[in-house]
């Protein structure tokens, strides 16, 4: 699921995502999806990966290259959690799987 929409020709970031990049200091890239978690410890979720602007790195695999960048917020029904690859960039109790889904 594209959680994105179009104005003016341009991809917009919902709320989410916008509030996301803000928070980190990234800038949107262009494209995000979600799709939702299974039942787990922190309840059921969604995760959405968010494609934010700039380059990929150069020692990423060759496989990998061109890329992008991406972060992967895993948002609950009490936190959102913020990954760069396995690595734990953030934690936003103010933010929730129900903010994943409302409108801009």
């Amino acid at each position: 699921m594209d959680l994105s929409g179009h104005r003016g020709g341009e991809q917009q970031p919902s709320a989410f995502v916008a509030d996301i990049c803000r928070r980190l200091g990234e800038e949107y890239g262009g494209f995000d999806t979600a799709a939702p978690l299974p039942q787990g410890p922190g309840g059921p979720g969604a995760e959405v990966v968010i494609h934010v602007a700039g380059s990929s790195d150069p020692d990423r695999p060759p496989f990998l290259q061109g890329a992008g960048i991406t972060r992967t917020a895993r948002a609950y029904a009490d936190r959102t959690e913020v990954f760069d690859g396995d690595v734990l960039l953030a934690v936003y109790d103010d933010l929730t799987v129900a903010n994943v889904f409302q409108e801009h």
